[in-house]
């Protein structure tokens, strides 16, 4: 499994940031949708926005004139829904996740409060991984540069005979 390189991580970060402010939008008016639900079937009334009933009022369906908000409600929601998943996909993209850590994150938007508890949760999850991926990338530049300066040490001949150790181990490898 290949894992993001040192560059990619501000672009996740960036996608990390946005799936956040995603999942706390998408929360919100889930929480509204399942109040307004609540309203609309269980006491037969609407939300309405700046009618004659003042700014807002519940009225049963048939009394509403103004704007809707009931219905606003039902559409913004399903809208950034998608908006959200955009998110979800950006960062299990980027982090090179399994598709199960995508189905996670795009269900905390269908359940009320999930999209809260999910988003704590894949945030410490990627913010966890990227501290070890950074720890990763600087053991390999660490190796690198002593690598380096193992090489610069050697002699033309001790080179010359280090790499034909090489060509025999890789030979003998590939008998396999």
């Amino acid at each position: 499994m290949s894992i993001p390189t040192p560059d990619e991580f501000p672009t996740i970060r960036a996608r990390l940031r946005f799936y956040q402010v995603t999942a706390w939008i998408t929360g919100v008016l889930l929480l509204l949708l399942v109040a307004e639900m609540v309203l609309k079937y269980a006491f037969n009334l609407e939300v309405e926005l700046g009618g004659p009933f003042g700014f807002i009022a519940t009225l049963p369906p048939e009394q509403v004139t103004a704007i809707n908000l009931s219905k606003w409600i039902l559409i913004i929601h399903g809208w950034f829904y998608v908006v959200y998943l955009l998110a979800c996909y950006l960062v299990w993209q980027k982090m090179r996740w399994e598709i199960g850590w995508l189905l996670a994150m795009a269900g905390g938007g269908v359940v009320p409060f999930l999209s809260f508890i999910t988003e704590h949760l894949m945030t410490r999850r990627a913010t966890r991984q990227l501290a070890e991926y950074r720890e990763h990338w600087t053991e390999r530049d660490r190796e690198d540069a002593q690598l380096a300066d193992v090489e610069a040490g050697l002699s033309e001949r001790e080179r010359a005979d280090l790499d034909a150790r090489v060509a025999e181990e890789v030979a003998r490898r590939q008998e396999r």
